[in-house]
């Protein structure tokens, strides 16, 4: 898609809704959810304002509050080692390690670093309330990372990710070049490996101006460059579970047989006679736990725990309080 959408929100916190304005939720799902990539080109270059602009990660890299690996520096496809833009600050008999130096962090961001802040969304109330809106809205985990590149800067060599991706273009522009997936939506245990795989079809090639969208599901190969202009951007990252999850889950649920308790034959790994046993047992364990599966208590379960693990919205600190006395060791409290 590749269509104007001038207008910013008017409200203060964004939705998922607003981050792929003006196509539908139904539409995105539709066409584009683990199908294709998705380019929203906008006028309005203070669409994300209310997210973060420039100068809010300025002032967060001036004042060193961020200690690494909170904030990173890579160069040439590759993490540059955490002393190089670190210092160990001490304060009498008292030190704190990986506190960000802003003049050796500036000096490498002038020689073409790009200083990334992964999970910023711990760090930035506003990402933090973007992304439990989200993963409510998903039920799958949910991050943001930031990026900012010098101007005449390439990114992170050719690659893909294992999460799908919304790319939120703060300030400045950075050239997209996206290629086809090698494989299709990989799962987060295979990651990409160059050695392994073949350059694959190019499919899209883009440049993302402030209040632009790039949404591309995982798996599609990507690099990026700068070009006059620095450039800085959010990505938002949905790590979800599969029906590969759900699956391990029913055969977790084995565990409470005995007969599923039972210890492999010994040698079972040397002997080929063992090994064409299990292999003849296996589609008979798997009918019968066909025939014992409790569907509805399954994915009750695999519900229950994603929601215990779901990220909580951002509650606020008062500090102007009187303090409550505590309980007695009894657990009962005395007027």
């Amino acid at each position: 898609m590749d269509g104007d959408f001038a207008s910013s929100p008017t409200r203060m916190e964004l939705s998922f809704e607003d981050l792929i304005a003006p196509m539908s939720r139904e539409a995105f799902f539709a066409d584009y959810w683990e199908r294709r990539p998705l380019y929203i080109r906008r006028a309005g270059p203070s669409f994300y304002d209310s997210l973060l602009t420039r100068a809010d990660l300025e002032a967060t890299i001036a004042s060193a509050g961020l200690r690494y690996p909170a904030i990173q520096l890579t160069q040439g496809g590759r993490y540059i080692p955490p002393e190089a833009f670190t210092q160990n600050v001490k304060v009498g008999r008292d030190s704190l390690a990986g506190v960000l130096d802003p003049a050796r962090v500036t000096a490498l961001y002038r020689g073409g670093a790009t200083i990334s802040a992964p999970f910023f969304h711990l760090a930035w109330r506003p990402l933090a309330d973007l992304a439990a809106r989200i993963e409510a809205q998903f039920d799958h985990p949910v991050h943001t990372n930031l990026y900012l590149t010098p101007g005449g800067c390439a990114g992170f060599t050719p690659h893909y990710d294992t999460h799908e991706v919304f790319v939120l273009q703060i300030a400045g522009h950075k050239h997209w070049k996206v290629n086809a997936p090698p494989a299709p939506l990989p799962h987060h245990t295979q990651p990409h490996s160059a050695q392994a795989q073949q350059p694959t079809p190019r499919v899209m090639e883009v440049e993302l101006g402030p209040g632009d969208m790039l949404y591309l599901p995982r798996g599609f190969v990507h690099s990026t460059a700068t070009s006059k202009a620095s450039s800085l951007h959010i990505t938002l990252g949905i790590t979800v579970f599969t029906w590969v999850e759900l699956l391990a889950e029913w055969f977790q649920s084995s565990k409470i047989y005995p007969r599923y308790r039972r210890a492999l034959e010994p040698g079972f790994a040397h002997d080929p006679h063992a090994r064409e046993a299990l292999k003849a047992e296996l589609p008979k364990i798997i009918a019968e736990l066909q025939g014992l599966a409790d569907y509805d208590a399954l994915v009750e379960t695999f519900a229950a725990r994603v929601r215990s693990g779901a990220m909580r919205p951002v509650e606020g600190f008062a500090s102007d309080i009187m303090a409550e006395p505590a309980a007695p060791a009894g657990g009962r409290r005395h007027v």
